[in-house]
C-alpha cells in the first residue's frame, strides 16, 4: 500500500520549509492498539518535544518559542503535520515517519 497524503503548502529544496501536510489516516478504523502504536511512533521520531515528562505530538521545538518546530494534530481529514523546519530535518523525519505508518489504515486516494 502506498501512503496517501496531500500538501497544503509546497515543500521545496530551499534550506528551510514551511510544512503543512495531511496524511489521510482513517481514524475511524483505529483501535486502541493502533492509537498506542501511533504514540510509540511519535516517541521514536527525531527530536520529540517532552513537556513535564510527557511526550508531545511535536518535534524539534515549540511553535512561537523555536525557530524550527513540527507538530501533529488529529483532524477529520487525517493527521495534519505542520511547522517550519530545515529541509534536511524534514526529509529525515518524513522518511522515518513514512516507513513507520505504512500499515496504518488510510482513506482511499
Amino acid at each position: 500500500m502506498s501512503l496517501c497524503y496531500y500538501d497544503n503548502s509546497e515543500i521545496t529544496d530551499k534550506p528551510v520549509n514551511l510544512i503543512d501536510r495531511v496524511y489521510c489516516l482513517d481514524f475511524h478504523q483505529f483501535n486502541k492498539e493502533t492509537w498506542n502504536k501511533l504514540g510509540e511512533i511519535y516517541s521514536i521520531l527525531p527530536s520529540q518535544v517532552i513537556i513535564n515528562n510527557i511526550g508531545q505530538a511535536a518535534w524539534f521545538g515549540e511553535e512561537g518559542k523555536s525557530d524550527n518546530y513540527l507538530w501533529a494534530s488529529v483532524e477529520p481529514s487525517g493527521l495534519q503535520v505542520a511547522g517550519k523546519l530545515l529541509t534536511s530535518d524534514w526529509k529525515d523525519w518524513e522518511g522515518k515517519f513514512n516507513e513507520l505508518i505504512i500499515d496504518f489504515p488510510f482513506f482511499e486516494c
